[in-house]
């Protein structure tokens, strides 16, 4: 189950995106100053706060369910969590902790390696882990496609290049022995998503979450693969802006923690994330398709976390979505030490 996602069947739904162009052009490229990205001016909070400001997405998210959660000021004692929002994903959330309005917000792992790789004053410090079944490529109604090899010479709509959609068809092509030529990507704003989708302007879409989900349930559509079939390591990541992980790393780390124990939560009845979707404007049919994705689960930037965005980012260099890998040691705080 990923994050960050909006609804394309509903006109309440929010907007999502891990696109690069558009939220790049909002960040401002900083040199490292310290172990931490410290020297970025995204956020001014106060030496003094022991709050942390949370830009709070309009996704089913830990965040997001955490917000509700009664025993959120328990866990956070002594520090205090205030929600900002809620904001549309991620563009309006990273505008707020840019302003220095938030602390820290949410997106997908591939977004994040996009943004640092820019010298973006991100810091990384729990992800968001799943297997990857709610991303992948559905065929559209009357298509005739039935698996990824009739793909070939086909059209696949994406959000945007070097976005989530994007980053699915490359996998995907990659794992069945294809390649990213054999296709013709289309670009989308995720509204024409289903319009397109059902009217034969595109032949399949790549996507995830709500938009994965409410494709399936489109009549005579295909899920004709998902990401736990090619090895996805895109998955999900909270980040906090690098100035308040330098300044309150015992307030980050708490929130890790209160983000692991709602991962516990949900481990066990995991209804309290679908009921998110359906405050944020989820149709049953959609939820009832992400009831049938797997449940995410937080691990730390450790080690193994670290290794898995270092092996996905060396998969953008290969994409040709970034030059070179950044330096991610530089962009994260291990709360599990």
């Amino acid at each position: 189950m990923m994050i960050n996602h909006p609804f394309f069947t509903s006109p309440t739904t929010k907007r999502k995106g891990r696109t690069l162009r558009m939220t790049l052009a909002a960040l401002c490229a900083t040199a490292l100053c310290s172990s931490l990205p410290a020297c970025g001016t995204n956020n001014q909070a106060s030496d003094e706060t022991d709050t942390i400001r949370v830009a709070y997405l309009s996704t089913a998210n830990y965040l997001t369910t955490l917000k509700d959660a009664s025993w959120i000021d328990e866990a956070m004692a002594p520090y205090h969590v205030q929600f900002q929002g809620p904001f549309n994903p991620p563009t309006d959330a990273f505008q707020s902790v840019m302003a220095g309005a938030s602390d820290t917000s949410s997106t997908g792992t591939g977004h994040f390696i996009n943004l640092i790789a820019q010298n973006a004053d991100w810091t990384a410090y729990a992800i968001e882990y799943y297997d990857g079944d709610s991303q992948g490529i559905v065929a559209a109604p009357d298509s005739g496609i039935t698996s990824v090899a009739d793909l070939a010479g086909k059209r696949i709509g994406i959000d945007t290049k070097g976005a989530t959609g994007d980053y699915v068809v490359h996998a995907a092509l990659d794992h069945a022995g294809l390649h990213y030529d054999d296709v013709e990507t289309v670009e989308l704003s995720q509204p024409d998503f289903q319009a397109a989708f059902t009217s034969g302007r595109i032949d399949a879409l790549a996507t995830y979450d709500q938009n994965l989900a409410a494709a399936i349930a489109t009549p005579g559509a295909k899920l004709i693969c998902d990401g736990s079939e090619y090895d996805s390591k895109n998955v999900s990541i909270h980040m906090v802006a690098s100035s308040f992980a330098n300044q309150h790393p015992d307030i980050v780390k708490k929130l890790y923690e209160a983000l692991r124990r709602r991962s516990d939560e949900a481990a066990k009845d995991p209804q309290f994330i679908y009921d998110a979707y359906t405050t944020f404007g989820a149709s049953d049919d959609i939820v009832n398709q992400v009831k049938q994705f797997d449940v995410p689960h937080i691990i730390p930037l450790d080690d193994e976390g670290r290794a898995l965005l270092e092996a996905q980012a060396q998969q953008y260099v290969d994409f040709g979505f970034i030059d070179a890998k950044p330096d991610i040691a530089a962009h994260s705080l291990d709360c599990s030490e």
